[in-house]
């Protein structure tokens, strides 16, 4: 029998939080109906809730059923941004930043997306940083993406937007990239997301040896000349390996 409507603001906050945690992979829409049943309240206090929750952009409605909305989403950056692996890979960060001069980036699998978690900026005037924590990317035109596509099981891209005249647009040529990618242990995007942007990204691995981020090192192309490259990547592949001692994090 379903609990009566009202209750504290205690109870209140606990049933919203419930409902909430009650969306995953295999319940990513909810109707009033199922959320009365899962929260063992009456459908008119499951209503309430809901649309409490909508109008604070934590729930969306599509047609009779709710999903996750944005304000989801923007708290689930924030948790991010805190995520053990942004501390774990702090001291290799800022060694690759002090051994290279350029700006670093952490970058973790978000969907389709690359989640730029963590950033240490260049010591230049000129760099490339433009306040990437935070901002997602495509993984097929940036090295860290290319990292996560070849190490972490990222899911390819359904499309290969084109960003400059070197962005990669066919599927093939990624399967080929990725290869690469795999076989030395790094990753290079030349001008393909923006034009004079070069960036550099190995794993970064947990205790278990699993890829769970990219650290990458980005910088103009007059300063990361083809000459660096290969230095720079056997530098990321070696911080990318500092965390290994301690052990396994849970995947973002």
């Amino acid at each position: 029998m379903p609990k009566e409507a009202g209750g504290s603001p205690t109870s209140s906050v606990e049933r919203a939080l419930t409902l909430l945690a009650t969306f995953g992979d295999q319940r990513v829409e909810l109707s009033v109906t199922d959320i009365s049943k899962r929260l063992g309240v009456h459908k008119s206090t499951a209503s309430r809730l809901a649309a409490t929750l909508e109008r604070s952009g934590f729930l969306v409605r599509s047609g009779e059923r709710y999903r996750l909305g944005a304000e989801v989403m923007r708290l689930g950056d924030v948790a991010l941004k805190s995520f053990d692996v942004v501390a774990a890979a702090r001291a290799a960060m800022e060694r690759l930043a002090q051994l290279t001069g350029e700006t670093v980036n952490l970058g973790i699998v978000d969907g389709e997306h690359v989640l730029n978690v963590a950033e240490v900026p260049s010591a230049f005037i000129v760099s490339s940083s433009t306040g990437w924590t935070g901002r997602r990317t495509k993984p097929h035109a940036v090295a860290n993406g290319k990292v996560l596509l070849a190490f972490a099981g990222m899911p390819l891209p359904t499309t290969l937007d084109r960003y400059t005249d070197h962005t990669i647009t066919s599927p093939d040529a990624l399967d080929l990239e990725l290869a690469t990618v795999r076989r030395r242990g790094f990753a290079v995007a030349v001008a393909e997301l923006e034009d004079a942007l070069v960036a550099v990204a190995a794993p970064f691995l947990d205790g278990s040896g699993r890829c769970i981020a990219a650290l990458s090192v980005s910088g103009p192309a007059n300063r990361l000349t083809p000459d660096r490259l290969d230095e720079v990547g056997r530098l990321c592949v070696e911080e990318g390996k500092s965390y290994t001692r301690v052990p396994a994090l849970r995947r973002p």
